[in-house]
């Protein structure tokens, strides 16, 4: 680790601290223009990033906002990203939708002095990017494979299985980071146990329709499956449709169960886990997130920028139905939930 990557993963931390340290409001300084990139609006994880980087920049009050969306289009999105460039931004804050093909607008910025700083997604090209600040999805991912061998060593008394990996967007690091935590932890496990298996892994790039279909057909060619993995709740709540439509969603202490993770605390997979149809989410905070990304923006012209990370972890927090209602998780703040209020 160098002196400019910070590791912040877990709720071990403590994260109420550290999510509590950003202040209520901010003093003036440098006025600043600030670009912001979505990928796209229509994932509510995005929808709670984007509010935590709109409500973050009002409260510094020389801080101008262009708020842009790329409606999940890796083209659109870099012509977004010049345009933001071409009106004169001081700072960018990007979600990229694609590490690679954001590369060459990033660089474009740099060499006009523009910093950039990527959020929850990060750019194919390390120094490029001033402070990459995301979830540890390495992490999410093998903490996801480690639930579902806990689950499966409950139910049979050793660790057995048929299990499912429906995989977020490759080509993202947020996709590509969670599949190969879960696929190394789960092949090392399966190594020593042989009867537990993959039965298959198909890339449902973060959608619930493909999640959908996709669990629909592996279903079909698999009348025996215990446990399925998720990229993110998109994929767990389309998964749980078509579990449900298959006539095979059924309690959670019943043998037959499926368990069902997914990845981001969105509203539905809450509202899924506190009806017993869903076992678990590994939840971020994209308010406090996007807010501590603002926040940077604001040092690195008006503060120390020696000081700002290149790469840092946010806490994550796992969510169940026994845990989902305690002071721990209210602490680390149910971002839907807060959303939803307004």
């Amino acid at each position: 680790m160098n002196r400019r990557e910070v590791l912040i993963s877990g709720a071990s931390v403590a994260a109420g601290a550290m999510l509590g340290s950003l202040p209520v409001a901010w003093a003036a300084g440098k006025p600043i223009k600030l670009g912001y990139n979505v990928a796209t609006l229509a994932n509510p994880f995005f929808q709670g990033m984007t509010k935590g980087v709109v409500d973050a920049a009002a409260k510094f009050p020389d801080m101008t906002l262009l708020n842009t969306n790329a409606n999940g289009d890796a083209n659109t999105q870099s012509t977004m990203v010049v345009d933001l460039i071409n009106q004169g931004v001081d700072a960018l804050i990007l979600n990229p939708i694609n590490a690679n093909s954001i590369v060459p607008v990033v660089e474009q910025a740099k060499k006009k002095n523009i910093p950039v700083f990527t959020l929850d997604r990060g750019a194919a090209c390390g120094d490029c990017q001033t402070n990459f600040l995301e979830t540890d999805n390495v992490a999410l991912g093998r903490e996801g494979a480690q639930f579902i061998v806990e689950q499966l060593k409950k139910r049979y008394g050793s660790i057995k299985g048929n299990v499912v990996n429906l995989v977020g967007l490759l080509g993202t690091t947020a996709g590509d980071d969670r599949d190969k935590g879960f696929m190394e932890e789960f092949q090392k496990v399966a190594a020593d146990n042989p009867e537990l298996k993959l039965v298959a892994r198909q890339e449902a790039q973060f959608d619930q329709e493909k999640a959908f279909n996709l669990m629909s057909q592996i279903m079909a060619a698999n009348p025996e499956i215990d446990a399925v993995f998720n990229g993110n709740d998109d994929n767990a709540v389309g998964a749980l449709r078509a579990i449900k439509q298959a006539s095979r969603n059924v309690p959670l202490d019943d043998p037959k169960h499926i368990v069902i993770i997914g990845i981001d605390g969105t509203a539905q997979a809450l509202a899924a886990i506190r009806k017993g149809d869903m076992d678990a989410t590994l939840s971020q905070n994209p308010l406090t997130m996007a807010g501590q990304a603002v926040a940077y923006v604001n040092q690195f012209f008006n503060g120390d920028k020696s000081t700002i990370p290149a790469h840092q972890f946010w806490p994550h927090i796992l969510l169940t139905k026994d845990n989902i209602d305690s002071d721990e998780v209210k602490k680390y703040g149910l971002w839907a939930e807060e959303v939803a209020k307004g």
